[in-house]
């Protein structure tokens, strides 16, 4: 798996979530106070819980929010699903960044996102901030 490619050098705080045991990010990650949170995504309600772990998780301004899921599957989880209501916007606040969509490996592919326009307190959209 070829993680350089999500340009997240300059990060020490990196909370892994969700990956099956097959996976191997080859970093160490933490729990508390993530800079980034990388999410992967199983089934289509995963997104969902990304959102609502990524409103509440107190991230710094300076921050990403990468969804990882598996190339080919013909079950629904796919870039277009899980990138909808983003696109849509469903979910508010979160915006693409550098390198955007990327390959990871053979099997899995990322999208990099940030989250902005939060509410510390309480991890609530605010509108017009």
């Amino acid at each position: 798996m070829d993680i350089k490619k999500l340009k997240l050098d300059k990060y020490d705080r990196i909370k892994a979530v969700n990956f099956p045991e097959k996976y191997d990010l080859g970093i160490t990650t933490v729990d508390n106070r993530p800079e980034v949170i990388i999410y992967y995504i199983n089934e289509i309600l995963d997104v969902v819980d990304f959102v609502e772990m990524v409103k509440t998780s107190g991230l710094p301004t300076d921050n990403r929010v990468i969804f990882v899921y598996e190339k080919g599957r013909k079950d629904g989880v796919n870039r277009d699903t899980i990138f909808a209501p983003f696109k849509d916007g469903i979910y508010t606040g979160f915006k693409m960044r550098s390198p955007m969509m990327c390959s990871l490996s053979k099997e899995l592919s990322a999208f990099v996102q940030s989250y902005e326009n939060i509410n510390p307190k309480d991890g609530i959209q605010i509108e017009g901030e």
